[in-house]
């Protein structure tokens, strides 16, 4: 299971979710669990905290690996390299 942690009125945030959806098809939605700082305050910061993140979006894998920011490329080989969907 990845974990996303986004924060309100972030637009990679919302890059991020876009391309999750669309271009990446929900293939990874049920792998995804999203964590908003607006609604989820406490438990982002502790994954914040626990993880040194200091960017959004990130992601973070159950190995600990994670990846902050939105570049396409980058999380395509993240969730491929942790869920193992192509």
């Amino acid at each position: 299971m990845i974990k996303m942690l986004t924060k309100p009125n972030c637009p990679h945030c919302q890059a991020l979710k876009l391309f999750l959806k669309h271009a990446m098809n929900d293939k990874y939605a049920p792998d995804i669990e999203i964590y908003d700082q607006g609604e989820q305050a406490d438990v982002v910061q502790t994954l914040l905290d626990q993880n040194n993140i200091q960017a959004f979006p990130s992601l973070i894998a159950s190995s600990g690996e994670t990846l902050s920011g939105f570049q396409p490329s980058a999380v395509m080989n993240f969730l491929e390299k942790h869920i193992g969907k192509k």
